[in-house]
């Protein structure tokens, strides 16, 4: 070896072994296989995920999680839906409407989103907002924008859905719900029936108003009505030109009319579902002059579908169903019963969610008609209110006219009419003014009341249920500082993080200084 170097030769080549080559051929095979194997996972994991889509909503709250009516919804889609979203990159509103909207689109292959900057792409914008008739102007800074933040699109159909639609914020108390799935769904809903189903309110004795918005008015219902797409309008069964403008309407509410039906009003109700039209009734029962309870001069209507109206006051018994308000008994909740209306109500043949009534009067029937609703058989009736006002009364120790259980709603359909129509006239009862008033809409805990009119209304023109999601629960958007909380931050700020920060620079020099005097150490030790 000496040789070699002081001579400058170059060494002699080495032949590797047979072993070593072996080796190396084995080690390449395997890294192939490994490549391969690779590739293999990689290919069948896309696959998996593109068959079975999988996501996980973690917030508390469950806001990127689709309530049942937007997936049935969505499940019975049969034609594209377009949605259209016109957020700039810089809306704070983005992120949360692009997780929502891939629920959508996890749902339905029917279901198409599409992202339009209104800053970045502005021709873009403004060739959609012409197509679509939206309202469109500029910001102070020069940006586009639009009164509509999303648009739900099929064919020549739009709902436009606005920056309001999307979330309630609440200043004063520095809160903002959620509501950008209810607005969604209503929108496809909307362009699934570009013809708007025309809803009549009755009107000519002293029904509430339907632009009333308050607890006792009708304004929530119409509401619901207008953003499911319906048509709401009023007719005044007393005028002279109510024939002609029940024509027209596809049903016709009678809701929580105060005076007595006149015979002539009634006659018109008989001649319109004569011609195939449907009703919906909500009264309770009437009184006269001595607080008896006497016919609410509807009875001709009932009796054209089988449905003969019991003229007395109901109290319930049941200490599960009746509620502690008043006497006592004479607002429950109903038990429903079987039918298409009820669905949402019944689990396992078990009611989930009953229906508030309240001053009810009860109903028998013959086929077609079917009960709906019903009280326990610890129910009873009495047929006067006369003596109801006694002060220190025992609503027990009052004489019954009547024992329990009642039907306090039914439904009826006649039989088809000759012509195009598939199905008869269809009528839907309740023994109760109080189902169809505000207060259903506005308390969060009357969904049941809420989900049964829906449905009634739905069955009734035979349209997919009305769209109510439960409403999604507030979140606190504002800081609200205390005395004590502000405490609290003077510590953090002032003790707590400045008390970490010398901690963790004592432990740093501490471990430097106990390295160095290690390494001294072992060179010493050398």
């Amino acid at each position: 070896m000496s040789f070699f170097k002081k001579s400058g030769a170059p060494a002699p080549s080495v032949t590797p072994a047979p072993a070593a080559r072996s080796v190396a051929r084995q080690l390449g095979v395997l890294s192939s296989l490994g490549v391969l194997s690779a590739v293999v996972i990689t290919l069948c994991t896309n696959i998996l995920v593109s068959r079975f889509y999988t996501r996980w909503d973690v917030t508390s709250a469950g806001l990127y999680t689709l309530s049942p009516p937007s997936v049935e919804t969505l499940h019975g889609l049969s034609d594209n839906i377009d949605i259209l979203v016109f957020l700039s990159q810089s809306d704070p509103q983005l992120g949360g409407v692009q997780r929502l909207l891939a629920e959508y689109e996890a749902e339905s292959k029917l279901v198409g989103v599409r992202y339009v900057d209104p800053d970045r792409d502005p021709a873009e914008f403004i060739a959609l907002q012409n197509r679509y008739r939206l309202m469109e102007g500029r910001a102070e800074e020069g940006h586009l924008v639009s009164d509509a933040a999303l648009v739900v699109a099929r064919g020549k159909a739009r709902w436009v859905i606005t920056a309001d639609d999307i979330a309630l914020y609440d200043d004063e108390r520095g809160t903002v719900r959620p509501q950008l799935e209810q607005a969604i769904t209503e929108g496809v809903r909307q362009v699934l029936q570009p013809k708007p189903t025309e809803v009549c309110f009755s009107s000519g004795h002293q029904e509430p108003d339907p632009d009333d918005g308050g607890p006792t008015g009708l304004g929530a219902l119409r509401h619901t009505l207008q953003k499911n797409n319906y048509g709401t309008r009023d007719v005044d069964l007393t005028g002279v030109a109510s024939d002609l403008g029940l024509m027209s309407c596809d049903l016709v509410i009678v809701a929580a009319p105060a005076q007595i039906f006149s015979t002539v009003a009634t006659a018109r109700l008989v001649s319109a579902v004569r011609r195939g039209k449907n009703v919906l009734v909500s009264a309770g029962p009437s009184l006269n002059e001595d607080n008896r309870a006497v016919p609410s001069g509807l009875e001709p209507l009932f009796e054209v579908f089988g449905v003969r109206a019991q003229p007395h006051l109901i109290f319930e018994r049941d200490p599960d169903a009746a509620l502690p308000i008043g006497l006592g008994g004479e607002v429950f909740l109903a038990t429903p019963k079987p039918h298409a209306i009820t669905e949402g109500l019944l689990e396992g043949g078990e009611a989930r969610l009953r229906v508030l009534m309240q001053l009810a009067a009860s109903f028998e029937g013959t086929k077609p008609a079917r009960e709906l609703l019903t009280t326990s058989g610890k129910a009873f009736a009495l047929e006067s209110a006369a003596g109801l006002a006694t002060t220190g009364l025992v609503i027990d120790a009052v004489e019954h006219d009547a024992e329990g259980p009642f039907v306090v709603a039914m439904a009826s359909e006649l039989e088809a009419l000759a012509g195009p129509e598939k199905r008869g006239a269809r009528l839907v009862v309740l023994g109760s003014a109080g189902p169809l008033l505000g207060s259903t809409w506005q308390d969060p805990t009357l969904a049941g009341t809420r989900r049964f009119i829906e449905s009634a209304v739905s069955w009734l023109v035979s349209r997919p249920s009305l769209v109510s999601l439960g409403e999604k629960p507030e979140r606190q958007v504002a800081l609200h500082f205390t005395e004590q909380s502000l405490l609290e931050v003077a510590r953090y700020i002032l003790l707590y993080m400045p008390g970490t920060a010398l901690a963790l620079g004592l432990l740093i020099l501490y471990r430097r200084r106990w390295t160095r005097a290690a390494a001294r150490s072992g060179q010493a030790a050398k």
